[in-house]
């Protein structure tokens, strides 16, 4: 089970994060500070993420943030519609998902990338997983994922 679920959000002005603040400080708290301002201004604008949980937990919390990047935009423009009953769930892109883990190169971030790879090899771009993979400058990646083809 993951510790921490990472979520960009393009940038709002603080008038659209008080909404949501509002919306979410009954049942849930920010780990980093009490204070929307304090959240928005020192964490958030300063390209920082803030820490969301339930309140009195700290695990599962979610690692919510600006995108800073041209890769977090691009998770942001290219996102994958999961729909898990009668809810809505967007996921970056999976071609980038995988070399992003192996970039982090933690023992755990490369067991789930290549979980991740195994699981959907059939319906990956390999072009465009490449290409992250590229960016990234994983150059290992055939000793983490196995052999595989463009075709």
């Amino acid at each position: 089970m993951s510790e921490d679920v990472d979520i960009f959000i393009e940038n709002i002005s603080f008038e659209k994060f008080l909404q949501f603040w509002s919306e979410i400080e009954q049942s849930y708290e920010c780990l980093n500070t009490g204070k929307s301002f304090k959240a928005y201004n020192d964490y958030l604008n300063n390209h920082h993420a803030i820490r969301i949980a339930k309140k009195g937990s700290f695990i599962p919390n979610i690692e919510l943030k600006f995108a800073k990047n041209d890769l977090d935009r691009y998770s942001l423009e290219n996102r994958a519609h999961v729909k898990l009953a009668d809810k809505s769930l967007y996921l970056s892109p999976l071609e980038l998902q995988i070399p992003y883990k192996l970039f982090l190169g933690s023992e755990k971030d490369i067991e789930d990338a290549r979980f991740l790879f195994q699981l959907f090899k059939d319906n990956l771009n390999i072009v465009l997983l490449k290409i992250f993979l590229n960016k990234l400058k994983v150059s290992d990646n055939k000793r983490y994922l196995g052999g595989f083809d463009e075709n």
